[in-house]
């Protein structure tokens, strides 16, 4: 089953994936091509629902500055397990902007 975040203000927006799948497809898209905005896709291998689970750490998936540049959406394929994955902007410019972050995990190869 797909799961989708939404992200319309400067934060961060996350997904707790199962981090038994071998695989994971993401996709990002945005509801305006013409702002401005700092987005950036980071992954983390913690998982977030085992007992006393550390903090977080996070890693850069991919890097999207002037979301102008694609006017359709990108798709990233993870070929190894995550536990996590999520959208972090630190910079909108543009109030009506939306970017949505989607993935679909595979259980077999």
């Amino acid at each position: 089953m797909a799961q989708t975040v939404s992200l319309s203000t400067t934060g961060t927006a996350t997904i707790v994936l199962n981090p038994v799948a071998k695989s994971t497809t993401v996709v990002l898209s945005a509801s305006v091509q013409s702002s401005l905005s700092v987005v950036q896709v980071e992954f983390s291998l913690q998982n977030p629902t085992e007992l006393n689970a550390p903090t977080a750490t996070w890693a850069l998936l991919s890097s999207a500055t002037a979301m102008s540049s694609f006017a359709t959406a990108l798709p990233y394929t993870i070929l190894s397990p995550i536990a996590q994955i999520r959208l972090n902007s630190t910079s909108m410019v543009g109030s009506s902007t939306v970017y949505t972050l989607q993935t679909l995990q595979a259980v077999t190869a």
